[in-house]
């Protein structure tokens, strides 16, 4: 059918194409194509922005949907270099860009849990301590987070005090990308999204002091090719059951 299709891809409305790869997609061939269905979900962060630039559209699409989004931030990014202030101005800034961002995709006011910025690998019980009781708070269906291999030590360090938070095996994470391609097996097509995308990482302005922070949109573009063959944009995930997710991870 999809071979047909192809052939006949001068006939196949533009609208068509989104259908007919997530039915490819649900075939096996390549990532699922599909917003997830959650009602409550969890979104955590190492830094702020790294929600909006990891999972920003899936944000925005599933508050959207009507589901509840809780966004949690680990650190409060007070180490931004560029950033000629004190640090503790720095994460008074970096907080408040938080706000508006999460306001802009429809996330709930985003928690900041005050661990120091650089410093997750060092801190890893306390954050553990405190993402058990963040998902004993929320009981999210799913939780959203940097994949176990993003290039950024604090972001590792935020997947490893998850695995000891005691998070139940029925949970679903979803790895997002951020500094590092991951080998997705979830695709969300954030087109309708991504204006909203675009807007809520423009709000942080601090951190375009260190570098041009919208560049991590070209992702998405990128990502896009498999989902809608290049015409829009989209999100990439390695999702699993918590237990499975974990393993992996130490594997």
């Amino acid at each position: 059918m999809v071979r047909a299709a192809a052939r006949a891809k001068p006939l196949v409305p533009d609208a068509a194409w989104p259908v007919l790869t997530t039915f490819r997609s649900l075939l096996g061939d390549g990532p699922i194509l599909a917003t997830p269905p959650f009602r409550t979900v969890l979104v955590l962060a190492a830094h702020p922005d790294d929600e909006t630039a990891g999972c920003g559209g899936t944000i925005a699409l599933l508050a959207d949907a009507g589901a509840t989004v809780e966004v949690a931030i680990a650190t409060s990014g007070e180490k931004t270099i560029g950033a000629d202030l004190e640090p503790g101005e720095v994460a008074r800034r970096r907080e408040a860009e938080a706000r508006r961002a999460c306001g802009v995709l429809g996330a709930r006011q985003p928690r900041f849990l005050s661990h120091p910025d650089g410093g997750l690998p060092a801190s890893l019980d306390a954050l553990a301590r405190d993402l058990g009781a963040l998902v004993a708070d929320v009981q999210p269906e799913a939780i959203f987070l940097p994949w176990f291999l993003d290039g950024h030590d604090d972001h590792q360090a935020l997947a490893r005090a998850l695995e000891r938070a005691g998070v139940p095996d029925g949970v679903e994470l979803w790895g997002y990308e951020t500094w590092t391609p991951l080998p997705p097996n979830r695709l969300v097509d954030i087109t309708a999204t991504h204006d909203r995308k675009e807007r809520a990482l423009a709000a942080y302005e601090t951190a375009h002091l260190a570098f041009d922070v919208s560049a991590m949109l070209g992702i998405n573009r990128y990502r896009s090719a498999h989902a809608q063959l290049g015409k829009g944009y989209a999100e990439a995930f390695l999702a699993a059951p918590a237990a499975e997710w974990f393993a992996l991870r130490r594997r």
